[in-house]
């Protein structure tokens, strides 16, 4: 009678595994393969800063006093391929993307255009009489930040990304330091040293 009664207890085990001890292994590992996943995980930015760089810029154009309009076509500098980088296949590029919209107010897929994708067309800029070398650049706002996701039971993750925030552009004359003239942010500064400084041998 006595075997009788531990082979019921093993069929019942068997059968309706939650009405015993026997399924605690098994609960175990799936606790913790989903109390690992970093999905849901607390998002903290650690650092987000925002620069302009150099997109695209134009040759030197001369432009005489009655020249008007004057057509500029660009050549491409640098691209700017927004990105998320994180040690954590569970934490989505979409997720770090939405929670940057959030904190910016801006809409996500703006934020994930890549540069390509920007205007970067030639330009066309009325002088009102000007004369002289001009150059026109365009620039991209990018932002750099890294960040830091909670993971219940495991230690927070790390991640950096990269997205594009809106466009610059910018009228040089050759001759003008940008740095005198107001524009002395370094994207404008490099835009003239690769045209008006290598044409006329600034020093």
């Amino acid at each position: 009678m006595r075997s009788a009664r531990v082979w019921s207890a093993l069929l019942v085990c068997a059968l309706v595994p939650v009405a015993l001890g026997c399924t605690a292994t098994t609960s175990a590992t799936a606790t913790a393969t989903t109390s690992a996943s970093c999905a849901r995980g607390a998002l903290h930015w650690i650092r987000v800063t925002k620069e302009t760089e150099l997109l695209a810029v134009s040759p030197v154009v001369e432009v005489a006093k009655d020249g008007g309009k004057v057509r500029f076509a660009f050549s491409p500098v640098r691209s700017v391929n927004p990105a998320v980088e994180v040690n954590d296949a569970s934490v989505s590029d979409g997720r770090v993307f939405a929670a940057l919209a959030r904190r910016l107010d801006v809409d996500a897929s703006f934020l994930r255009k890549p540069s390509s994708q920007q205007p970067q067309a030639g330009s066309e800029v009325d002088f009102l009489g000007a004369a002289g070398r001009f150059v026109e650049a365009r620039g991209a706002k990018v932002i750099r930040a890294s960040f830091t996701v909670d993971c219940p039971a495991a230690t927070p993750v790390h991640g950096s990304m990269t997205a594009y925030y809106g466009s610059s552009g910018a009228s040089l004359k050759c001759g003008t330091d940008p740095g005198t003239a107001g524009g002395k942010e370094a994207w404008i500064q490099e835009a003239y040293d690769m045209t008006c400084g290598r044409s006329q041998g600034r020093t």
